[in-house]
């Protein structure tokens, strides 16, 4: 018969690789193709120069002048062209397999959801720690005796 410390190290081995495997896969970095890359830059470049010209379009407004037709064009087309940059962006990052846009994460918390089988199955597992520590203090004082 194993002793009582084989089988609870091999129960700790267990849980542990059990909860850290999984957090490790999930912290290993994704890795995004050249073309999504490139983009994502273009992407961005194009949304940065329409929020400059909307933010001088505003002071303009604010300053109290009338910007005609050929800022609102302007203002227009830069729009556009950070929608379709955009847009592309999002066509070649999902041709290559790389995360775009919102992540589904879940409710975010453990306050909903859980259930009683989840909370006997952790109540039972404590009480087998408790029950295997019990044993194995009560063994040394006999040995020692």
């Amino acid at each position: 018969m194993r002793p009582i410390t084989t089988a609870l190290g091999t129960a700790v081995l267990g849980a542990t690789l059990a909860l850290t495997v999984p957090a490790a896969h999930a912290a290993t970095p994704t890795t995004t193709s050249a073309a999504c890359s490139a983009s994502v830059a273009a992407a961005n470049k194009a949304e940065a120069a329409y929020d400059a010209a909307l933010a001088d379009y505003n002071k303009q407004i604010k300053a109290g002048g009338h910007p005609g037709t050929a800022e609102q064009t302007n203002l227009s087309n830069l729009q556009n062209a950070a929608n379709l940059a955009t847009s592309d962006s999002v066509r070649v990052c999902r041709a290559t397999g790389s995360p775009v846009g919102t992540m589904s994460t879940g409710s975010g918390s453990t306050s909903t959801g859980n259930g009683a089988q989840d909370i006997t199955l952790g109540a039972a597992l404590i009480a087998a720690v408790g029950v295997g520590a019990f044993a194995l203090r009560r063994r040394n004082g006999a040995n020692q005796a």
